[in-house]
């Protein structure tokens, strides 16, 4: 238990030390915590976070987060941790735009949450984050001492799990970096790392120099907190190799005088308990009842403290939260009065002008209206007039072409009857000449130019009606076609063969193969269908 506690006094003193150079409100609060005025340094740290959220500035959101994490963990291990995740998540939002802020950003992240979950003894998760954080700066120039500081915790957990050979290994590398980088702030606490192994194997001289230097780090950096842990393991280095207990006394009365100055009461208590353990060796116990009625006293007022140190900071923090928020309260109030006032005449000028334009635009309606409905009238009596003469335009060209169909049909029974009378006349004689003029006469009953005169007037009057048979009735023959006009143009039988040239027998014939064609009954009408047609 000794072993964590100071495994978290550590980690704690290494992460606060990476001074913040341009924020001035940063600066503040890490001139505040190291002087141990943790209420002050968050104010501080807080006031910077609203600051840097107002402005959008991700940069200093983050590095706000990450102090605020750093001052809180201590007090509260999971307000620390939100910090941490927080602003572990603002850092990530700068590695497109700053791919190495955001890099270094994340691992003092890591390792602050490796911090916590030592502290809550999540050690194998502790581990990892540490690792992550060796594996992202190991071989880079690391100046802000987090390599070194992944290097000391995994050393640290790894002794808590008794594996010293691994803990050796990082512990070594811890001050090698550390060394490297010239960082005396970090190395009295690695070389007191280094001491306790090389004590544990009986090295009584290495482990001295390293008890010895990491003493006079301690006292050239004015490090108070380092020169506790360095008189402590001095005393104790005493105790074990030299067996002198009045040194080691003064050791530890010294370490005690120290850290009773010190805000954070957990060295004063580890000083104690090393005085304990000597007074229980030398079996001074009323000393040894005395000096546990001390640590219990400074542990009660610790825990008081660290209690009232959280209550402290929830109320900076509501303070200043309600601050902001009453001054945003104001300036949106403000902000409201401004926009009403600019809705308000922003809305009366779009109704005056809606209703304006509305007015101009019925105006101009009605009177496109009525200029749209006179010209209408005016369109529909040229079109009615149009119509009218379309129409008896139409009608006078029916009749017109019906008066030549009919007389080109009455022409045509004439010439038949006038052809048939010569022929009757020529057959009562019997010489050559009468023969040839027969013959010259029925070859002019043969010919169809007047069919042609004849088909052209029919179907100008009947659109389409051969079309329509020869379609429906493919079968159907040119006389057969001729017999469909003649019988629509109503004629009887007798008629029809003068004009054919047939006799009334033929004629009768043609139209019983015509109904065989058109697939008609008995009971159907010949006449009734082709007027149909």
């Amino acid at each position: 238990m000794k072993k964590y506690f100071c495994y978290i006094l550590l980690l704690c003193y290494g992460l606060i030390f990476a001074n913040p150079q341009d924020n001035i409100l940063l600066q503040k609060g890490w001139n505040a915590l190291v002087k141990d005025q943790e209420n002050e340094a968050f104010s501080y740290f807080w006031q910077a976070f609203e600051k840097a959220k107002k402005e959008n500035n991700t940069e200093d959101k983050a590095e706000s987060l990450l102090y605020l994490g750093i001052c809180s963990f201590g007090a509260s291990s999971e307000k620390g941790l939100r910090y941490a995740t927080q602003s572990l998540s603002e850092y990530k939002k700068l590695s497109s735009s700053h791919p190495e802020l955001a890099k270094n950003g994340r691992s003092r992240c890591l390792q602050l949450i490796s911090t916590i979950y030592s502290r809550q003894k999540k050690y194998t998760e502790a581990i990892a984050l540490s690792k992550n954080v060796v594996a992202d700066l190991e071989g880079t120039n690391d100046k802000e001492g987090t390599l070194g500081l992944a290097y000391t915790s995994l050393g640290t957990l790894y002794e808590i799990q008794k594996q010293n050979d691994s803990s050796a290994y990082f512990f070594k590398h811890a001050v090698a970096e550390f060394e490297r980088a010239k960082n005396i702030a970090y190395l009295p606490n690695a070389y007191i790392k280094m001491g306790d192994l090389a004590k544990k194997k009986n090295g009584k001289n290495i482990s001295y120099n390293y008890y010895t230097k990491a003493l006079q780090l301690s006292n050239t950096s004015e490090n108070k907190q380092a020169q506790v842990s360095c008189l402590v393991a001095l005393g104790k280095w005493e105790l074990a190799f030299n067996n002198d207990e009045a040194q080691a006394e003064i050791h530890f009365q010294k370490a005690k005088q120290i850290s009773s100055g010190l805000s954070d009461k957990v060295f004063e208590i580890k000083s104690i308990q090393a005085l304990i353990e000597l007074k229980k060796k030398q079996k001074k116990y009323l000393e040894v009842s005395q000096l546990q009625d001390a640590q219990i006293k400074i542990k009660d007022h610790y825990y008081s403290l660290e209690r009232e140190q959280i209550a402290k900071n929830l109320e900076v923090q509501f303070e200043v939260a309600e601050k902001d928020r009453k001054l945003e309260l104001i300036s949106k109030e403000k902000e409201v009065s401004r926009l009403t006032n600019s809705l308000l005449f922003s809305l009366v000028m779009l109704l005056v002008i809606v209703f304006s334009f509305w007015y101009f635009f019925l105006k101009r309606i009605n009177k496109r209206d009525k200029q749209l409905l006179k010209t209408k009238e005016e369109l529909f009596a040229v079109l009615e007039e149009q119509k009218k003469l379309k129409e008896q335009q139409f009608e006078n060209d029916i009749e017109h072409k019906e008066s030549q169909l009919s007389a080109i049909t009455l022409q045509m029974l004439q010439k038949n009857e006038l052809l048939e009378e010569i022929k009757s006349i020529i057959h009562k004689k019997e010489d050559t000449t009468e023969k040839q003029l027969s013959k010259v006469i029925n070859s002019h009953f043969t010919k169809d130019n007047n069919w042609n005169d004849f088909d052209k007037y029919f179907e100008s009057v009947n659109k389409n009606f051969y079309n329509k048979l020869k379609q429906k009735y493919p079968d159907i023959s040119s006389n057969d076609l001729k017999i469909c006009a003649l019988i629509k143009l109503n004629l009887s039988i007798k008629e029809m063969a003068s004009i054919l040239n047939i006799s009334p027998d033929s004629v009768k014939t043609a139209r019983y193969r015509l109904r065989k064609k058109l697939q008609l009954t008995t009971e159907d009408n010949l006449t009734e269908f082709i007027l149909s047609v």
